[in-house]
């Protein structure tokens, strides 16, 4: 349950009182630097308000018209294209100037996305109630709007599951390093699967950075992560020169059976390739699986990001 904010009561203002208040308004009626009437600068604003409005309409219809005509193909209609949302919240970035923060750029095209696709293909996003909760309905409400329906889940398992039986719900787990549960052994090819990383633009003082996993049952088969998420496990110690290798250990649960871990691979690496760097940095897995996958997150001020950067001690200790 979550506790009520408190906040400290704080003293009145003490102003003296003003003797002289009759004095009439006189409203500005330039802009101070350009001359040009405020009239005439709120009047575009409206109608930029309104061309944006008729953008945004003509958007959703055209999203519309796309699900009509997968329907009308006998194609499944899919409400998540993760590669493709990435890449349309990348060309924004790419393409931004001025003094309006990235963050609202980054958060508007996210609720305008998540909008359009809930319009033919409503989901509800689930949250993994053993984490952050105050951090993840944040993670939840930047990335997929306030529109979106929000359900609190007992631990990451249970949001696991939901996900992998329903059709087109989401869920978003903590990013943990060192987790309670192996809660991504119970992710599958035809099951629910990891298809975002968050927050997706890494940068200070960002709103909502809670780091987090979007899982997922439904996506496009056309696809294709620039990150492969793996379930490894080992009966032994967990290799420590993993990341020498270029592999992120991105969580893991070590248990009397040995170490479970999540990492996280350039796709460009095969399984095999996968396979033979974990040999060179000491050990095989007993298991390798592939559990999905996601756009790799964007340093916006190009420093290191992400990766917990687990020593080998803390990794190989009993």
């Amino acid at each position: 349950m979550l506790n009520s904010f408190a906040f400290a009561v704080l003293p009145a203002y003490d102003y003296a009182p003003h003797k002289d208040c009759k004095k009439a308004f006189v409203p500005m009626t330039q802009a101070p630097d350009s001359g040009t009437s405020l009239t005439t600068l709120r009047q575009k604003i409206d109608d930029l308000d309104t061309q944006l409005h008729d953008l945004l309409m003509e958007r959703a219809r055209a999203v519309s018209g796309m699900a009509a005509a997968a329907k009308a193909a006998g194609q499944d209609v899919i409400a998540f294209f993760p590669d493709r949302e990435a890449d349309v919240v990348r060309q924004r970035v790419e393409a931004h100037e001025g003094a309006l923060p990235l963050a609202t750029i980054e958060h508007i095209w996210r609720d305008l996305i998540t909008s359009c696709n809930g319009l033919d293909q409503p989901f509800t996003v689930h949250l993994d109630g053993s984490g952050d909760l105050l951090g993840l309905l944040d993670l939840a409400r930047f990335n997929f709007g306030f529109s979106t329906g929000v359900e609190v889940t007992g631990d990451p398992a249970d949001v696991v599951g939901i996900v992998a039986a329903s059709e087109n719900d989401l869920g978003i787990v903590a990013l943990i390093e060192r987790a309670e549960m192996p809660w991504w052994r119970g992710l599958s090819d035809n099951g629910a699967q990891i298809i975002a990383r968050l927050p997706y633009l890494v940068h200070d003082e960002r709103p909502a950075d809670t780091p987090g996993f979007v899982i997922a049952r439904m996506v496009s088969s056309a696809s294709v992560p620039e990150i492969h998420t793996y379930d490894a496990r080992w009966s032994g110690v967990l290799p420590g020169r993993l990341m020498d290798q270029g592999i992120e250990v991105v969580s893991f649960h070590r248990s009397a059976q040995g170490v479970d871990a999540l990492l996280a691979v350039a796709a460009d690496l095969s399984e095999e390739a996968v396979l033979t760097a974990c040999q060179n940095a000491g050990a095989e897995p007993d298991v390798l699986r592939r559990v999905g996958g996601y756009a790799a997150p964007i340093d916006v001020e190009g420093e290191a990001d992400g990766e917990f950067g687990f020593a080998p001690d803390d990794l190989q200790e009993s």
